[in-house]
């Protein structure tokens, strides 16, 4: 028990306020902010899409026919929703990140004008070839580069000023425009020009062909991805959002790009947001389902009850902070240990062909099983190997949560009891 106390002391004095520190670090938040930015975008992308793509013949058929599939009226959706999202984080990213920082005088720097900039010069760079998933890391890239040399003229006053009388409105785009020039003139200058003369003709495909896609083969493999559920789920059951703070501006990002470009990758979004994420961090669902079903406490029917509905749609903070997960020591262990296995089995039964490749985006609060079934490709057979793979994952997690949220039940039964 010593051992265990030092240890999670050690946690909790050292490792968390790091992390913490990390997770609060502005380029970070940044990151962050650009891609909870596109979520509305792949949420409506994706109704579009499962009705594009329901998995019925009959029914894709009468689309096409009707002109109405992927090449037809409802593509216009996918186009300008999933098409547009490096666009969305470009902006995102740079104007949260420039809006960070402050002025001499303490008075916080419009982030505003930066993110107009940074969409300027991500199609500078880009020469117009693309706005999808698959220059989402060169638009972040190169936000970041804008808002930082942004910040750094209004920071040193380097920009034009106009007389008070002149309207606030119009005063603001005059500041942007000294900055503005600096910055389109490094994208065009050092940048996009140099880069035409080279044989992948801009910097976006250079930087794809080369420094990021060393970044996706890291990111992309097993060992990453097991590192990168272990940080979440542990900064979790410290009550940080270890998803805002490791998933979110390391994986997400990888991942989308993976599940777009039409990548063998195992590990996409989809996999992890469905197979992982059963009812939301921690694969909770199972809990809820013991609790409604199982348990003997008052304390736990009733977080049962009023997390059920929640859980079903992936949303399962009543779990974490009710139970509660965070800083209790026998809960902890299979919020942190359950999410591990299931992205061991999910990663073996999709490597040896069992299950299916998770490839299409579905909106994140469809329930366990639905989602399955829609996220896959392929025929109604893969379809529903994609079902068989959640419904192991299911009962994977049921078992390894039963001994721990039994025992946590008796605890609350004898406290109920007052014995």
């Amino acid at each position: 028990m010593a051992k265990e106390s030092k240890g999670s002391s050690f946690i909790e004095d050292k490792f968390v306020p790091v992390a913490a520190a990390i997770g609060g670090q502005r380029h970070l938040l940044a990151l962050r902010d650009g891609i909870v930015m596109i979520m509305p975008l792949l949420i409506l992308g994706s109704f579009a899409m499962i009705i594009i793509q329901f998995p019925v013949q009959a029914w894709i058929d009468m689309l096409e026919g009707a002109g109405w599939g992927e090449d037809g009226h409802l593509g216009i959706i996918l186009e300008y929703t999933f098409g547009i999202m490096s666009l969305v984080a470009s902006f995102g990213v740079a104007s949260s990140l420039a809006g960070s920082y402050k002025k001499k005088n303490g008075e916080a720097i419009d982030g505003i004008p930066a993110g107009i900039l940074s969409l300027a010069v991500f199609h500078i760079i880009t020469q117009g070839e693309g706005t999808g998933a698959e220059f989402l890391l060169v638009a972040m890239f190169f936000a970041i580069f804008t808002a930082e040399i942004y910040r750094l003229f209004i920071q040193k006053d380097w920009v034009i000023k106009l007389p008070e009388s002149v309207p606030l409105a119009i005063s603001r785009q005059f500041t942007a425009l000294l900055p503005g020039l600096a910055i389109l003139g490094v994208s065009w200058v050092l940048i996009a020009v140099p880069m035409s003369y080279t044989e992948s003709h801009t910097i976006s495909n250079w930087l794809n062909e080369g420094l990021f896609a060393g970044l996706r083969s890291v990111g992309l493999s097993f060992p990453f991805t097991m590192l990168g559920a272990f940080l979440e789920h542990l900064l979790w059951t410290f009550g940080l959002h270890g998803a805002a703070v490791v998933i979110f501006p390391f994986f997400e990002p990888l991942w989308v790009t993976s599940t777009f470009t039409g990548t063998t990758s195992i590990f996409t979004w989809p996999f992890y947001e469905n197979n992982i994420w059963i009812g939301g961090s921690g694969a909770t669902l199972p809990v809820v389902i013991y609790m409604l079903l199982f348990a003997k406490s008052k304390l736990l029917k009733e977080i049962g009850k009023v997390a059920v509905v929640p859980g079903v749609f992936n949303i399962n903070e009543p779990v974490t902070f009710g139970l509660p997960v965070v800083l209790n020591p026998i809960l902890m262990i299979p919020f942190i240990l359950t999410p591990l296995v299931l992205v061991v089995i999910n990663y073996l039964g999709t490597s040896i062909g069992l299950f299916p490749i998770l490839d299409k985006m579905i909106p994140w609060t469809t329930p366990v099983f639905f989602s399955g079934f829609l996220a896959a490709s392929g025929n109604i057979g893969s379809r529903i190997m994609a079902v068989v793979a959640q419904l192991i994952s299911f009962a994977v997690a049921f078992l390894i949560y039963w001994p721990f949220i039994r025992t946590w039940d008796k605890i609350n039964v004898k406290q109920e009891a007052g014995s």
